[in-house]
């Protein structure tokens, strides 16, 4: 049932990113129809990794960043919105240093995920379990379908395991600060804005992130974000 489902994204994700030169409206049908294949998906139930889907992402194809993260964190809404929590603060602040306006997060952004479903909380107690090379292949064709059809200029990936996601297996101190691209969009890794990372502890690693937002200011000016 796994490998059906996987092929039947991967399909899904093909259809999506054949024809990017249709009209932006086309292009929001489409999404619309992606996310609700999205919202159906129990590929990840299926597999025994997750007991329930619950897929939350938000956004449009009017938006010209997309912010990915590793999972959404847990939420008991019925429609939950993608970092509202204290995550969502510190990325707020995180763009207000690089020069974006309060509200541009949620009207600016486009918001997902490399697993579109809450993966549980980690073993440790501390913090959400990270998803697993498996689940990030099975969400892949979702991503990958966003990302064709949103067509973002900006990529913020957020944390070691988005970050990786475009630009290999590196440490993530040698990929804050820099930029990269995937297809035409360009790709600013950032650290993961949770509470429970202590990557940002490090001196070194807060110069880092300064320098990312400073880069990322520098984008902003340049394309007129």
């Amino acid at each position: 049932m796994g490998a059906e489902n996987e092929r039947t994204g991967e399909a899904m994700a093909h259809r999506v990113a054949e024809d990017l030169r249709i009209t932006v409206e086309d292009r929001q049908r489409r999404l619309e129809a992606h996310q609700a294949a999205i919202r159906a998906c129990t590929a990840c139930v299926a597999a025994g990794f997750i007991p329930e889907s619950r897929p939350v992402f938000r956004g449009h194809t009017g938006q010209r960043i997309m912010v990915i993260g590793q999972a959404p964190a847990e939420h008991r809404e019925e429609n939950p919105i993608p970092y509202s929590g204290a995550s969502g603060r510190t990325l707020r602040r995180w763009l207000a240093q690089a020069g974006f306006p309060e509200d541009a997060l949620h009207e600016r952004c486009y918001l997902t995920s490399l697993t579109k479903c809450f993966p549980g909380p980690s073993r440790s107690g501390k913090g959400d379990r990270a998803p697993s090379a498996r689940e990030i292949a099975l969400c892949r064709p979702h991503l990958e379908g966003e990302i064709a059809l949103v067509q973002p200029e900006v990529i913020l990936a957020l944390g070691r395991l988005a970050s990786t996601y475009f630009v290999g297996n590196r440490p993530l101190a040698q990929l804050v600060g820099q930029s990269f691209t995937h297809g035409t969009a360009v790709v600013v890794p950032l650290p993961h804005p949770s509470g429970v990372s202590h990557w940002l502890n490090v001196p070194a690693h807060r110069a880092l992130l300064d320098r990312a937002l400073t880069l990322l200011d520098a984008i902003r000016r340049e394309r007129g974000l």
